[in-house]
């Protein structure tokens, strides 16, 4: 009887984690596809890069569940099931639609983790919100910033040191403001959500949960945070933090 009551609850814990398709508009008439999954006033957009779509996220998206996140994964317009709308190649549409989605459904703070393309669309997304509209973001890889000097909330960027973009990568950085702001450079050369496939995967994770659950910051904190880094995750090879005031 016990067995068939856990069997009974695990599968409706398996049941209760498993995304709703959502359809949303975008102010430039596009429909985004995305994956919902409601939990807790916290949301995170996660948002693909060009090689990938909303299904790709595997582990990483599991463990926010499980954290208590409420995620969106979005389909940029052009993928899945997502339309394409009046503005060409504004993907920042998508994301800011997405944050209004979730504010629609009563999430309190919104923070995205964008991957290469997906980084880009956020940063943009960023620029171009209403103060608070966005809380924080992680931009992993960023593909592309347009104005790093006008992003807004917490920021934190993630890319490998050998990969080809990382002097770009860096530069955005240095003339990102400081929300304050952080750089963690990983050992290896593989790009935005390939960094999943690496031996990188356990600390990368790490990074963006303790990113996402920290309930504040402060640039003491920031400037301590990277031992505590290298204590939890040997597999670290650097960890860079810098602060700029601009």
């Amino acid at each position: 009887m016990i067995r068939i009551f856990l069997f009974v609850a695990a599968i409706f814990s398996s049941v209760n984690i498993l995304a709703k398709e959502v359809i949303f508009p975008t102010v430039d008439n596009a429909s985004i596809q995305a994956d919902f999954t409601l939990r807790g006033p916290v949301g995170v957009i996660l948002a693909h890069g060009a090689a990938f779509d909303k299904d790709s996220w595997g582990d990483i998206r599991e463990r926010l569940i499980d954290k208590d996140f409420t995620v969106l994964a979005i389909n940029f317009r052009g993928y899945g099931k997502s339309t394409l709308g009046d503005k060409q190649g504004a993907l920042y549409e998508d994301i800011l639609a997405g944050a209004q989605y979730l504010k629609e459904q009563g999430i309190t703070q919104v923070g995205i983790l964008g991957a290469s393309m997906g980084a880009s669309a956020a940063a943009e997304a960023s620029v171009e919100s209403e103060d608070k509209e966005i809380n924080r973001m992680i931009l992993l890889s960023p593909a592309f910033i347009a104005e790093p000097e006008k992003l807004k909330g917490y920021l934190l960027f993630i890319a490998s040191e050998d990969e080809p973009s990382i002097n770009a990568i860096k530069a955005n950085f240095d003339k990102a403001p400081n929300n304050p702001k952080t750089l963690e450079i990983l050992s290896g050369r593989e790009h935005a959500q390939y960094i999943f496939t690496t031996k990188q995967k356990s600390t990368l994770t790490h990074l963006i949960l303790t990113f996402l659950r920290k309930d504040e910051f402060s640039k003491k904190e920031l400037v301590n945070a990277p031992d505590e880094v290298l204590k939890q995750e040997d597999t670290l090879k650097k960890s860079v933090l810098e602060q700029q005031d601009e």
